[in-house]
């Protein structure tokens, strides 16, 4: 886990009238083998307050910011460049070595760093002059930009944040307060110019009653931070509830989905996929902060995230601002982020896939529960224009009559999905008296070779 931490002089900073001071953030390591608890490793690498027992990284000399999202890419040919990291630099050198003048406050640029084992990094030598003493002006850095989502997909990196300042000002439909933008790139060292706006609310484009793009309008933060599924994107991100009073904002997490990398949908509109907790309870009871950080464990899914800090405390409100800080852990069943049941509960339910390119013979599972004698699924291929394939269709479908996290799918002669049927399409049909009870969570295809 590659994560920031704080330190107890990062909370302060009295030029920006008592806010957070980013010379106090530090980037760290933790490890886990089962992903509940964790250990802080003394990696002797970088010294704070005189000594090196502690678990910070390698950074470049006076690297100090927030946001670190890592990738890992074993197969790069380069191996001092196997993980790769962007993070946010928050000094204001940054845009001396830009050559460009500095916001008046909170200087910050998102930066590629390379490293053979995770925790040595460096800034990649394209990005930098001979003498290190500046960018190089030949490379595009997002300046003024927040994020927590970094992603490949389909040989491309995405970005995913938020501006600093007013997210747009193009067109009188723009919406108010931050939504997801999105920037691209082919070597994480060029980024495209122009941003996707992947995502947004319905409610970011109603304008606050008093007319300002203040905190009390709805808004996403911080992006969207994404898990790579193989054929679909799964991503979080942060539902921002505004309040003209500071101490009733709050931060959930809602769940989003995209096929194509830019354009994101969230499939229960409004939808708090992980609400905050309770206020004088919970220590997340502000804000959830979504982190890159997906992983099935076994028969469970586990979604780290943090918590930010508490928007009703420090110089907006005269409140003590918040320390908790930390790291917080969801569990739930595998893959089981949400599911679909017939719409009716008086007509059988039926949904249809998109096509699948057949490149190797392939087995197929489903993650479903409810399913009893009254309830069952029928499962159908359709080929060209959605007709059924004899073998697979009408009195050959396969039919699922028990619940389970991978329960495998087999047709009365055909175990496998045959390659020489070169595209196909899924038809599944929730059927029963009892349908209603089904919930179809996700249909997996493996290649029929594998176990």
């Amino acid at each position: 886990m590659w994560y920031i931490a704080a330190a107890r002089d990062g909370f302060s900073n009295p030029l920006q009238g008592g806010g957070l001071e980013a010379r106090g953030f530090r980037f760290a390591y933790a490890e886990s083998t089962d992903g509940v608890d964790w250990i802080k490793p003394n990696l002797g690498l970088e010294d704070f307050r005189g000594n090196k027992n502690n678990n910070l990284l390698n950074m470049p000399d006076g690297f100090r910011g927030y946001h670190a999202s890592v990738l890992h890419e074993p197969e790069d040919p380069d191996p001092s460049r196997r993980y790769k990291m962007m993070a946010l630099l928050m000094e204001r050198r940054v845009y001396q070595w830009a050559g460009v003048p500095p916001p008046p406050a909170n200087p910050q640029v998102f930066v590629p760093l390379y490293s053979a084992d995770g925790l040595n990094w460096r800034i990649a030598d394209e990005l930098v002059t001979d003498d290190r003493t500046k960018f190089s002006p030949n490379h595009n850095l997002l300046a003024q930009v927040e994020g927590a989502g970094l992603y490949k997909w389909k040989g491309m990196y995405y970005l995913s944040g938020q501006s600093i300042s007013r997210p747009t000002h193009l067109s009188a439909m723009a919406p108010y307060g931050r939504h997801v933008q999105i920037w691209r790139s082919a070597d994480l060292l060029n980024w495209s110019e122009t941003q996707t706006m992947g995502f947004a609310r319905e409610g970011q484009f109603e304008k606050a009653a008093s007319g300002r793009l203040g905190q009390e309008v709805e808004q996403t933060h911080e992006g969207v931070s994404v898990w790579n599924r193989g054929n679909v994107l799964l991503g979080v991100t942060g539902f921002w509830h505004g309040s003209d009073d500071w101490t009733q904002v709050t931060h959930p997490l809602a769940l989003l989905i995209s096929n194509d990398g830019l354009h994101f949908r969230d499939p229960q509109p409004e939808f708090e996929f992980a609400p905050v907790g309770e206020k004088g309870r919970d220590w997340d009871h502000s804000g959830l902060g979504q982190g890159q950080a997906f992983e099935n464990v076994g028969d469970h899914t586990y979604l780290w995230y943090g918590a930010p800090m508490d928007q009703g405390t420090g110089p907006r409100t005269g409140l003590p601002l918040g320390q908790e800080g930390g790291i917080g852990l969801l569990i739930f069943d595998r893959d089981r982020f949400g599911s679909v049941s017939p719409r009716d509960a008086d007509k059988d339910g039926v949904l249809i896939t998109t096509e699948i390119e057949l490149r190797r013979d392939l087995k197929l599972a489903v993650n479903a529960e409810g399913i009893a004698p009254l309830s069952r699924l029928r499962v159908e291929l359709l080929g060209q224009y959605e007709r059924p394939i004899p073998g697979y269709s009408g009195d050959d479908a396969a039919t699922v009559t028990v619940s389970g996290l991978r329960v495998p799918v087999e047709w009365p002669s055909q175990s496998n999905i045959a390659a020489s049927l070169q595209a196909v399409q899924l038809r599944v049909l929730l059927e029963g008296e009892e349908r209603n009870a089904i919930r179809l969570y996700a249909l997996y295809l493996n290649p029929a070779d594998e176990s």
